[in-house]
This record gives structure tokens, C-alpha cells and sequence, in this order.
């Protein structure tokens, strides 16, 4: 009786240990991929901060042969609403 209970629990022993080990495997499989995965979003992240700031530079917008001057004060309008009053919405819903 002693026997069979240490066989049972030998191979019992034996099946966790390989299942603690294939699933350890398959964690660090999963952490792999995740690793690959987040460098290449930092590579685009880069790119497209450096994309952002080529846009935004000021050379780039002066080289179009675009001058920017101050306006001039005769040309400026005012306007003393709230925000709120100024927006306006379109729809396609008829109102009767």
C-alpha cells in the first residue's frame, strides 16, 4: 500500500513539476513577443516625434516663401461673445 501511494505521488510530483516548467516556457514566450512589441511602438514613437518636429519647425514654415508679418491694427476684429454663443452646430435632422 505505501508503494503505491509513493508511485502516485512520484508521478503526481513529475506532471507538476513539467506543467510549472511548459508553463514557465510559455510565460516567457508571451514576455518575448510583448518585449518586441514595445520596442517597435518606441521606434514609431520616435519617428513620429521626429516627424512632429520637422513639421512644426520654423525653417521648414519660412521655407515655403511664406513671410509672417504682425497684422495691422486696422485690420483686426474683436469679438466680445462667450465661446459658448459662437459655436454652431449642423445636422441632418429636420425640425418642423
Amino acid at each position: 500500500m505505501k508503494y503505491i501511494i509513493l508511485v502516485v505521488f512520484s508521478l503526481f510530483a513529475i506532471f507538476a513539476i513539467l506543467w510549472v516548467r511548459s508553463s514557465v516556457i510559455s510565460l516567457e514566450y508571451r514576455l518575448s513577443s510583448l518585449e518586441e512589441k514595445k520596442k517597435e511602438m518606441l521606434n514609431e514613437k520616435r519617428l513620429l516625434l521626429a516627424e512632429k518636429a520637422y513639421l512644426s519647425s520654423f525653417v521648414r514654415i519660412n521655407s515655403n516663401d511664406q513671410i509672417f508679418v504682425f497684422p495691422d491694427r486696422q485690420k483686426i476684429v474683436y469679438i466680445f461673445e462667450t465661446p459658448e454663443n459662437l459655436v454652431k452646430t449642423a445636422g441632418f435632422n429636420k425640425k418642423h
